[in-house]
């Protein structure tokens, strides 16, 4: 459903759709074009333009390294 909702956005679900389901090539393209926008803001917001995306991608690999290594602590069954 998450992947559905990114499909949607207009301006990037067509990138977003095609590095997830394209081939190698448009996986880098896709990559490419990220860090381009990263350095496109940096250049039209200046320094807050560079720091808050890295914070920002900062806390969504703190988020995931927390629920890699908390799966064992939900008892099942």
């Amino acid at each position: 459903m998450m992947l559905r909702v990114l499909f949607s956005v207009p301006l990037i679900g067509w990138m977003i759709r095609d590095a997830v389901r394209g081939s190698d090539e448009s996986r880098a393209w896709f990559l490419a074009n990220i860090a381009l926008l990263w350095i496109w803001s940096g250049v039209l917001f200046g320094y807050p333009g560079v720091i808050i995306p890295a914070l920002a991608a900062a806390g969504v690999m703190l988020a995931t390294l927390v629920a890699m290594t908390a799966e064992g602590l939900v008892r099942r069954g």
